[in-house]
C-alpha cells in the first residue's frame, strides 16, 4: 500500500509539473512516506529523518522543503518534531488526496494547486495514475484503511476504517494505466475481499470488483493483493481465482497454525478453514502459487504452537513466505492484552528455523517450474550480472533500478506470480511481454532463456 500511495502521489505531482530525482539534495521537496507496521519500519522511517538533517545544512534558501506522512506521524508527530526539527511539515494521513491536499497549503509551489484534490478534477487524477511504462508492478487501489482488527496490527489505527473507493474510479484509474501501455496491474487493498463491505448494502463487492476489472480492461493479467482467509468463499474461487486472466498469484496470509494462536490474534479463521480453502483455490486454479505471511513469537505462542505452525506449513507447500518475528506495536489489543514476554534470542530462533524450513519447501516446489515455458513481462533490459535482489516485493523480489547498463549483460523478467527471471539477453523491451524457458529454480529467483 505504501508503495502504491508514493507512486500515486508522485504521478499527480509529475502531472503538474514536478519532476522526481533520484537525490534528495536535487529536490525542492522530500516526502518521507513512514510505517509503523513493524518496528524495524518504524525505526527505519526515524534514520531517515535524521539523515536528511544534512540537507538544511547550508541554510533554508539551498534546502528542501521536508515532509513526513504515513502512520508513524499520528502517534510519533510529537517524537519527530523534538528529534528532527528540520522535518517541516507533519501529514497525519496516508491517504494521496489528503497528504497531497495538506501539501497544498503549506508548501508555496502547490499553493495554486486545484486539480487531483478532493472535489478536484477525478479525470485529471485518473490519468496522472499511468506515469510510466516499467515493466514493474502498476498499483490500483481499491480499499484505504482497515476493519479487521487484529490483535497485534496497527494498521487500522494508523490509516484508519476501511474505505471503498467507488468502482467507476477503480475502472477509470485501470484503464488510464492500460491507455499509458502499462501491460498488468495489482489491485490493492489491505483486505481485498472485503471490498464494498464500508458502502453499504447494494455495493458492489470483490467479485464484481474484479469481474468488472476483467470486462471493462484487456490487461492480460490482474492481480490482486490481499487477502484474508477468513473472507475467502467458494464463490470468489470460482468466479475470480479460476479466471485466465487473473495471474496465478494467491496471497494469503497464515501468520499461525496454532488455533490457540491464531484465536489471540483475532484473525477469525481455523487451520480447518485455511486448509480447506487452499484446497478449494488450488482446484479451480491448478496453476496457484501460494505465498503467505508467517509471524513468530506472538506473546502466547508456545514452543508447542511454533511447532504446529512449522508442521502446517509443511503440509500446505507454501510457494513463498514472508517471515517475521514479532515486534509489540503501541496502542494494539495484543501491546495491552498480551505483554510481550518471550525474548529476542527467543523469537530469533523460531525465526530461523521457520525462514530454513520455507526455504527448503520452496526449493522443493520451485523444482517443477525447471523446463517449463512461462510468459513473463520484460523488466529491465540491461543489468549487471549477478546484480543482487533488494527485499522481496509482493510474492517475489524486487530488483534495483536498473542503472547506466555499462559492462551488464543480463535482462531481468518477471512471471505471472511475481518471480523474477535472469536472462542472458532479451529482443523486447520494458513493459513487453515475452516467453522464456525456466533453466535453473532458486528460492529467490529462476534462470532462464528468452524463446519468443
Amino acid at each position: 500500500m505504501n508503495v502504491a500511495d508514493c507512486e500515486d502521489i508522485a504521478a499527480r505531482l509529475a502531472a503538474h509539473g514536478g519532476r522526481e530525482v533520484d537525490d534528495p539534495c536535487q529536490a525542492d521537496l522530500v516526502l518521507v512516506n513512514t510505517c509503523t507496521v513493524r518496528k524495524k519500519a518504524e525505526d527505519k522511517a526515524f534514520s531517515y529523518l535524521g539523515v536528511l538533517k544534512a540537507l538544511k545544512r547550508d541554510g533554508p534558501a539551498h534546502a528542501p522543503y521536508i515532509a513526513a506522512m504515513g502512520c508513524v506521524v499520528p502517534g510519533g508527530g510529537v517524537r519527530i518534531s523534538q528529534a528532527f526539527p528540520h522535518v517541516d511539515l507533519l501529514i497525519d494521513y496516508s491517504d494521496p488526496d489528503l497528504v497531497l491536499a495538506e501539501l497544498s497549503e503549506h508548501f508555496a509551489p502547490l499553493a495554486p494547486w486545484e486539480q487531483g484534490l478532493p472535489g478536484g478534477n477525478s479525470e485529471c487524477r485518473q490519468d496522472a495514475g499511468a506515469p510510466r511504462v516499467s515493466g514493474k508492478h502498476t498499483f490500483v487501489t481499491a480499499i484505504r484503511g482497515c476493519d479487521h482488527l487484529c490483535s497485534y496490527c496497527v494498521v487500522p489505527a494508523a490509516r484508519g476504517p476501511q474505505r471503498d473507493v467507488p468502482l467507476g474510479e477503480v475502472v477509470a484509474m485501470a484503464q488510464a494505466h492500460e491507455r499509458g501501455g502499462e501491460p498488468d496491474i495489482a489491485v490493492l487493498g489491505q483486505n481485498i475481499l472485503a471490498y464494498g463491505r464500508s458502502s453499504g448494502p447494494g455495493h458492489p463487492g470483490f467479485i464484481d470488483l474484479m469481474e468488472t476489472l476483467l470486462a471493462e480492461t484487456s490487461f492480460p493479467w490482474i492481480t490482486f493483493l490481499t487477502s484474508l482467509a477468513g473472507d475467502l468463499t467458494d464463490e470468489m474461487c470460482e468466479r475470480v481465482i479460476a479466471q485466465p486472466r487473473i495471474t496465478p498469484l494467491l496471497h494469503l496470509p497464515l501468520q499461525s497454525g496454532s488455533d490457540r494462536v491464531l484465536a489471540d490474534m483475532r484473525r477469525g479463521y481455523t487451520a480447518a478453514h485455511y486448509r480447506r480453502m487452499v484446497a478449494k483455490a488450488r482446484a479451480c486454479r491448478p496453476d496457484l502459487y501460494l505465498t503467505t505471511d508467517l509471524l513468530t513469537g506472538f506473546p502466547t505462542e508456545t514452543e508447542a504452537d511454533f511447532r504446529e505452525t512449522l508442521a502446517f506449513a509443511a503440509e500446505i507447500g507454501f510457494d513463498d513466505a514472508f517471515m517475521f518475528a514479532y515486534s509489540e506495536r503501541p496502542g494494539t489489543h495484543a501491546s495491552q492484552a498480551h505483554p510481550d514476554r518471550l525474548s529476542r534470542a527467543e523469537k530469533m530462533a523460531r525465526l530461523s528455523e521457520l525462514i530454513a524450513r520455507q526455504r527448503s519447501i520452496s526449493a522443493e516446489r520451485h523444482r517443477r517450474f525447471i523446463g517449463a515455458e512461462l510468459p513473463v513481462i520484460i523488466e529491465h533490459t540491461a543489468l549487471p550480472v549477478g546484480g543482487a535482489l533488494a527485499p522481496p516485493g509482493i510474492g517475489g523480489n524486487e530488483l534495483p533500478p536498473t542503472g547506466s547498463g555499462v559492462g551488464a549483460t543480463e535482462a531481468v523478467a518477471r512471471t505471472a506470480f511475481n518471480k523474477i527471471v535472469r536472462l542472458p539477453a532479451t529482443i523486447r523491451k520494458p513493459g513487453e511481454y515475452s516467453r522464456v524457458r525456466i533453466t535453473a529454480a532458486k528460492v529467490s529467483s529462476f534462470d532462464g532463456e528468452e524463446i519468443g
